[in-house]
């Protein structure tokens, strides 16, 4: 059953991606030197959030919102770049970001899939993300007449390869020493059956719950972003917020009967984690799901706690890097696992609810823009490098 399903197909691709990118050649950078700033939405503001962590030490680099780099990118100048993340290359806010990146004298990089795509023709330096077969790229399932114009996608579902495939691109792009034969041995743990069959095993009961709280600290928090945004796209309610922030102000909102995924990497994680489950377990019932290397120990809390959390044990790890691979990969599978019941038809994107309404209305709040070029009094476009 779950072979017939494209979001598990494309988790399962995982592997093979991991396998291309190791043979790939480091990814080309413009000979620019000054400030970096790498953007995206939605799944690719997660990727340029992740970028962004890798990219610190560089210095002068910022990884921001498509909205507020466009607005950015107009006090840019020769010398500086811009990285754009679209996986079907026709983000409009990343287009015009990178226009105004282009006239203020910064160059451009484009992360895609479709390197004939819009931000590949404007960009004077493209990072393909080898993640789909190009002449899918051009074509839709769907037949509403607004909503066949969303293309740029292998499947018409919530993205999973795609995701993984950027931040690979990413990683190799920092030319961070990944170690790639680590990477594949955790990549094929975490898409093995005995992995995950246990969580399709109880996503029913979390799927009872009103809403769900992915809460992460750190560079954890771009992975718990990540999973809420996965939610959404079943059409579930979710929340992301810090470990921390979580007690403070999301706290006040939890149910009975929510879930909380807790994102644990370190001692410190865990234990502030721990203190918080006993008060969600007595006041709300809540269903807990910890996510965990297995190289810590497991928390410490009252028996009448421990059945109430699910223990997600993931492969030893100590470099940040490697850990938040692994979450994510751990995060689709709890997503997809939920999100699969009660959808109308799994294999469209928001899981059958209204798609086509929904992906057209998409197609206009995220593929159009009326919004114009500062100062130069023409609406935003795109401009081809190859016309300059």
């Amino acid at each position: 059953m779950l072979n017939a399903e494209y979001i598990f197909q494309e988790i399962l691709e995982q592997e093979k991606i991991i396998s291309t990118h190791r043979s790939l050649p480091e990814p080309r950078w413009p000979s620019a030197t000054g400030k970096l700033i790498i953007t995206g939405s939605g799944d690719s503001h997660c990727a340029a959030l992740f970028g962004g962590w890798l990219l610190e030490e560089r210095g002068r680099v910022a990884g921001l919102p498509a909205l507020e780099a466009s607005r950015v990118a107009q006090r840019l100048s020769r010398g500086d770049v811009l990285i754009g993340i679209s996986v079907s290359g026709h983000t409009v806010r990343v287009l015009e970001a990178a226009n105004r990146a282009l006239t203020a004298g910064a160059e451009v990089v484009a992360v895609t899939d479709n390197v004939q795509s819009p931000l590949a023709q404007l960009s004077s330096v493209v990072w393909p993300i080898h993640a789909s077969p190009a002449e899918e790229l051009h074509q839709t399932n769907y037949q509403n007449e607004d909503a066949r114009q969303y293309i740029g996608y292998h499947h018409d579902v919530a993205k999973t390869k795609t995701f993984w495939a950027v931040l690979l691109t990413v990683i190799r792009a920092t030319l961070l020493k990944l170690d790639w034969r680590l990477l594949l041995d955790h990549t094929r743990y975490l898409l093995a059956p005995s992995f995950y069959e246990p969580i399709f095993a109880r996503a029913s009961l979390w799927a009872e719950s009103g809403q769900i709280f992915f809460l992460g600290s750190d560079w954890a928090r771009i992975a718990a972003r990540f999973a809420a945004y996965k939610m959404y796209e079943f059409n579930r309610m979710a929340h992301y917020t810090g470990t921390e922030e979580y007690c403070h102000t999301h706290y006040f909102i939890t149910r009975n009967g929510d879930t909380i995924v807790f994102l644990v990497f370190d001692q410190d994680t865990s234990a502030r984690s721990a203190e918080i489950v006993p008060v969600l377990h007595e006041l709300f019932g809540a269903r807990i799901i910890w996510l965990k290397p297995d190289s810590l120990a497991k928390p410490i809390l009252p028996k009448d706690c421990s059945n109430s959390i699910e223990l997600v044990n993931l492969p030893a790890a100590d470099e940040p890097v490697q850990q938040f691979l692994d979450f994510i990969i751990a995060l689709q599978w709890i997503t997809y696992s939920i999100g699969r019941i009660g959808a109308p038809d799994i294999n469209t994107f928001h899981a059958g609810h209204d798609t086509e309404r929904l992906v057209a209305g998409t197609l206009q709040t995220i593929r159009r823009s009326a919004i114009r070029l500062s100062g130069s009094g023409e609406e935003s476009g795109i401009k081809s490098r190859k016309q300059e």
